[in-house]
């Protein structure tokens, strides 16, 4: 059960204050318009996420939950609540709730770091403070699952043995935005300006102090940092106390253009293709070159070129089959689910470099083999 009855009815009664203020103007000219907050305009942001204008976010219950395979429920781990991740987690969780007839009681469960999803996913299995919940799926990013498999990351080296690749979903962009009128244009003019790299420890974070590290650290240093999610981003900007906002996403014209709609504010993204290649050499493969189109946002006038990561959708081994290739099916037949109505606006298979680093499960082969025409044996 979704918990977003009370965000609906908040951001109802919100568009239906303005409405009616809308008309009172109308009648009489010298009433004042009607203006939002910055608590109001949070809380909107919200809301809007809640009533559907984009994937909802919804964090599962931590307790202790029949299910598994036999009775239909199904737990799907993701990262960090406030990233773009897990939009599209929730959005894999919303699609197998409603089309997979064995999975109707999945859910989310946010953890507390990326790292520790490999080993939650092997185990199967977390044990909280209010009892123990399983692990059936997992949402990783390809830079994360490289640094568990390389002994990158604090928890060190893991290895792939037990886990499989059920699909590839549409990839995460680092979006490095500014005003439209602002004079800034590439990454090289942020330095001294201030700006707002994701909330602490975030994948945001992460990725873009990465990204000025590999580019030009000098631009890295000088920054004055702000550590803010994407609406009190897109707030700050619209009041000028920062001059540029970055968010690691997936292309989400509702999410953008509703922020931006709310603040009367125009946006534009930074290019930094210069920089991709820089990145790969520092970080490893799992960052590629990737694309936003033209068109992807309303505003967008030509391409942008940015670093993309690859979302990948794992389960382990003992996954039945069936219930594998259902959910493989399901996402295939409902891309549109996750870029905004419009698979063609990004690259959502930006290439052959694509970091892969888990074998295939034999549900995933299944549905590829019956598109083929063909018949296999997993194993």
């Amino acid at each position: 059960m979704y918990r977003t009855s009370w965000c609906r009815r908040f951001f109802i009664s919100m568009f239906s204050r303005m409405t009616s203020e809308t008309k009172k103007e109308n009648r009489t000219s010298t009433q004042p318009r009607f203006k939002m907050n910055r608590r109001e305009f949070l809380a909107t942001a919200s809301g809007v996420a809640a009533a559907g204008f984009v994937p909802r976010v919804c964090l599962a219950h931590l307790g202790a939950h029949e299910g598994r395979f036999a009775t239909g429920g199904l737990t799907l781990i993701s990262g960090y609540c406030a990233e773009g991740h897990h939009l599209v987690g929730q959005a894999v969780v919303d699609l197998i709730s409603r089309y997979v007839s064995t999975a109707k009681r999945s859910q989310l469960t946010v953890i507390a770091s990326s790292a520790d999803t490999l080993r939650l996913l092997r185990a199967g299995h977390t044990d909280t403070p209010y009892g123990r919940f399983t692990v059936d799926l997992a949402l990783v990013e390809g830079d994360e699952a490289y640094a568990a498999l390389k002994g990158t990351n604090p928890l060190g080296s893991q290895d792939a043995d037990g886990l499989r690749l059920l699909t590839l979903l549409p990839a995460q962009y680092l979006h490095i935005a500014t005003l439209s009128e602002s004079p800034i244009r590439s990454i090289g003019e942020l330095k001294g300006k201030a700006v707002s790299v994701g909330p602490a420890r975030s994948r945001s974070e992460k990725l873009t102090l990465r990204l000025l590290e590999a580019l030009d650290p000098s631009v890295g240093a000088s920054l004055q940092r702000a550590a803010l999610g994407l609406s009190e981003s897109m707030w700050a900007l619209a009041e000028k106390k920062i001059d540029a906002l970055a968010w690691h996403g997936p292309v989400s014209p509702a999410l953008f253009e509703h922020l931006a709609g709310l603040l009367k504010i125009r946006i534009a993204l930074l290019s930094y293709e210069e920089g991709v290649p820089k990145l790969r050499e520092k970080y490893g493969t799992a960052y590629y070159p990737a694309l936003i189109r033209q068109g992807a946002y309303p505003w967008l006038e030509k391409d942008i070129r940015v670093v993309g990561t690859q979302n990948l959708l794992i389960s382990r081994l003992d996954l039945p089959v069936q219930l594998a290739h259902d959910i493989v099916k399901t996402l295939d037949s409902h891309r549109d689910a996750f870029t905004g109505g419009d698979r063609r606006l990004s690259d959502i298979s930006a290439g052959p470099e694509t970091y892969r680093p888990f074998p295939v499960h034999p549900g995933a082969l299944k549905f590829r083999a019956d598109q083929a025409g063909t018949v296999i044996e997993g194993r």
